[in-house]
Parts: structure tokens; sequence; C-alpha cells
């Protein structure tokens, strides 16, 4: 009876990553012309008004997930990502990694119990894709996984012949 109870629990977990793997879902934006693979559990919050992006929210563990495009002053997508880590100091997070390419940037921070994970890729247009995910520190490891997939996922449109795009290392919040 053992042996059958160990089976089934084998089966089942083996089974469970390959059912939440076909959860994901793509949100592709056509003002700026990219694609974003969004994990399971995520619900739409919030359309922005201008077409950049979209909001969402996860209630089994109250994360937090903007995806949105951004014109680039000067088609500087370096100086664009450096402003919106600026914007996170001054919001009082502290940024606990970053690296920034004049291709893609990823940066992460802590304040109080929440971290966030910062994506971004230039686009072929002078603009750039950002996803943004805020969660609980008490979740960080649970999220390694969605946010590697994550970072990989985020992508520009058919058509867009920008550089391909290297994945970066993930780097968790201290």
């Amino acid at each position: 009876m053992r042996r059958i109870l160990a089976a089934f629990v084998l089966l089942f977990s083996a089974a469970c990553p390959a059912a939440a793997d076909n959860d994901w879902h793509a949100y592709a934006n056509p003002r700026f012309g990219y694609i974003l693979d969004i994990p399971p559990g995520f619900e739409v919050q919030g359309e922005a008004d201008n077409g950049d992006g979209v909001s969402f929210h996860a209630n089994d563990n109250g994360a937090t997930l903007s995806v949105f495009g951004s014109e680039l002053v000067d088609g500087d997508f370096e100086i664009d990502v450096n402003d919106r880590m600026a914007t996170e100091r001054e919001d009082q997070w502290r940024i606990s990694y970053s690296r920034v390419t004049s291709a893609w940037a990823s940066f992460s921070g802590v304040r109080g119990e929440e971290v966030f994970y910062t994506r971004a890729i230039a686009l072929c247009d002078g603009s750039a894709a950002y996803f943004r995910l805020q969660y609980r520190k008490s979740r960080l490891t649970s999220f390694d996984g969605v946010i590697s997939r994550m970072a990989e996922a985020l992508r520009p449109s058919e058509g867009c012949q920008q550089t391909p795009v290297a994945a970066a290392p993930v780097a968790a919040p201290n």
C-alpha cells in the first residue's frame, strides 16, 4: 500500500508543474509591440487608458504585476531605466540589484516586508517594454522560477528586428 501511495504522490507531483506551465498566457501590447508570458493566478486589474500596458493581481499571494511600454527620452534606454530606479529610490525602495545594458535591464529592491523585480528591454522603435513584479519578502524563493521565466519571455512582437536580448541572471533582493 505504501508503494502505491508513494507512486501516486510522485506521479501527482510530476504532473503539477506541467499543468502549471500550461496555465501561463501571453499578453501582447499592440501600441508598443511587446509580448510577455503572464503566470497563472494573475488576473487583470486594469488597463492603461493610453494603451501603455496593464496591471495584474494574484489573489492567492497578494503579488502585483505591472506590464507597460515607455517612450524613451532621446531614444536612450539606459537613461530611462536609471530614471525609473531613481523613482523607486524616491519611493523609499532600497535597490539591491541592478544590471543595465543598452538592450536590457534588470533591477530589484526591498522596502520593509515587500520586494520587487523589474525587467526591461529596448524595443526597435525608440521605446521600451517593462514588467514590475511586487510581492512579499516571505515569498522570495517561490517567485524565483516565475521571475526567471518572465525575464526570458519579455520580448518584442513579430517584426521588430532588435538585437537579441540575452537572459540576465536573476538576483534576489536581500
